[in-house]
């Protein structure tokens, strides 16, 4: 079964940028993934390795200790989040107002999808938090868990909307701006979820 969940995961990342393709260009396809791919990285890296929130099972697919389909997991439900969002209000998000209802259904989109996904890693003891909370949701799950898929997302695709509206028409330096704002939005991410757990613990303390 986690040989299928690592699959998946990996096909819906070549249907995605099929899509991607289509709906846009090549150039918007390497822009989203390759900056998705070092926010990613950076995630796993500052969450798991550094912060201690969680540690990885027996994943077959591994690079340097790091499950394989978390350097696109990100980025893939980055994307179906956001296409949703865009089908159900009926406009796009990047030429939306700059206050609009497409990052909180993103982060509700999420929130819904985190609480699916985690729930089959629980059960596959794929993941293991190791982060002490006074409310866990199943498995050692903690409450935390929704919002770190809910602000990856958001955070994220604020970064892409922020830098295409400054080189819009300059797909390179897009790609390179974008790309250097992923420690940024990882360290804000790191912010948010500390504050977040705090919150919890002190709700439910």
């Amino acid at each position: 079964m986690v040989w299928l969940i690592e699959l998946l995961v990996l096909s819906m990342t070549v249907v995605l940028m099929y899509h991607a393709e289509r709906a846009n260009n090549l150039q918007f396809v390497k822009l989203f993934w390759f900056s998705g791919l070092i926010m990613g990285v950076l995630r796993e890296l500052i969450l798991a390795q550094v912060g201690g929130l969680y540690a990885y099972g027996a994943f077959n697919l591994t690079i340097f200790g790091m499950p394989v389909i978390f350097t696109v997991l990100w980025t893939n439900l980055s994307y179906v989040s956001w296409q949703w969002s865009d089908n159900y209000l009926g406009r796009e998000y990047l030429s939306a107002q700059k206050w609009d209802h497409h990052l909180p259904l993103m982060f509700v989109t999420m929130v819904l999808i985190a609480f699916f996904f985690e729930s089959l890693l629980s059960q596959y003891q794929l993941i293991h938090w190791k982060l002490g909370s006074f409310k866990t949701l199943w498995g050692g799950t903690p409450l935390l868990a929704p919002f770190a898929y809910g602000f990856t997302t958001v955070l994220y695709m604020q970064s892409l909307r922020w830098i295409i509206h400054r080189f819009e028409n300059n797909w390179q330096s897009t790609t390179l701006q974008l790309a250097a704002l992923q420690p940024l939005v990882v360290l804000v991410l790191m912010g948010l979820l500390f504050i977040t757990n705090l919150i919890i613990i002190l709700v439910y303390s």
